[in-house]
């Protein structure tokens, strides 16, 4: 499994963890992936393409930096999430 992957799919359980998604499913329509490719990216079959990493940083205002592992800030502005709005994000 790549680098992007393993970040994005960490932070998939970053964002239920803090309740701004509930399941899966919510991340993955935010992206416009099919759950399947999710099952799939997880057993390493298939990987998120571009679309899907540009749509997640939009979305989601997440540092593109530290999906390819170049950064350790998760988040651009952490005030625009409301419901991370208080938590700690350098233990993530």
């Amino acid at each position: 499994m790549n680098k992007p992957d393993i970040q994005i799919l960490k932070l998939i359980e970053i964002l239920k963890g803090s309740g701004v998604i509930r399941f899966d499913k919510d991340f993955c329509d935010a992206i416009d992936l099919r759950k399947q490719n999710l099952v799939n990216i997880k057993a390493g079959r298939n990987h998120f393409t571009p679309e899907h990493i540009e749509k997640a940083v939009k979305q989601y205002h997440v540092n593109a930096n530290w999906i390819f592992g170049v950064s350790e800030k998760i988040f651009l502005n952490p005030k625009t999430l409301r419901p991370l709005e208080n938590k700690e994000f350098h233990d993530y």
